[in-house]
């Protein structure tokens, strides 16, 4: 098994392209910018348990053409931050977790957990609105029906007799 990856190092080294050091002669036009963020969807997912650090999972659709589940939004005393999905596994008895999905520059987790937390946001922000209304719906005074007493029930008239013991 060890002689194959070796094999596969090899093939790779050798198709990887060579890339030519830049002249001095080129100056600042020779550095590339960096490449271009992909479009991103997030889909939030409100965790309804107030006891919970944990406040909301997402799901991130990359430029139409991937996804990846399992986001997490906590709130912590620093605020609100994203971890991003994990796996867990077990090594000499000790429970290990390593990132399943991450991004590779600064900017690109900035970018990343910029838009989640921007939807989480939004959706709260909705939900708040949504729940604002349902309220006033609820307790506006002119849908309250009228007050009006009631008469205590006399025990011949309950349908059953809760002295008597079966």
């Amino acid at each position: 098994m060890a002689e194959r990856k070796q094999r596969t190092d090899v093939q790779l080294e050798q198709e990887a392209p060579q890339q030519t050091p830049a002249s001095p002669e080129a100056g600042p036009q020779a550095e590339q910018a960096p490449p271009s963020l992909p479009d991103l969807t997030v889909r939030i997912f409100p965790i309804k348990n107030s006891k919970s650090k944990l406040r909301a999972t997402a799901n991130v659709n990359i430029a139409g053409a991937f996804a990846v589940r399992g986001f997490r939004i906590f709130d912590s005393k620093n605020g609100l931050f994203v971890k991003e999905p994990e796996q867990s596994y077990v090594k000499e008895g000790t429970e290990l977790t390593r990132s399943v999905f991450f991004p590779v520059t600064k900017e690109a987790r900035e970018a990343l957990h910029g838009q989640i937390l921007h939807s989480y946001e939004l959706v709260m922000e909705k939900e708040m609105n949504q729940r604002q209304e349902d309220t006033d719906f609820f307790l506006g005074d002119e849908d309250a029906p009228p007050e009006r007493e009631y008469e205590p029930l006399e025990d011949e008239d309950l349908p059953f007799d809760f002295g008597q013991s079966m």
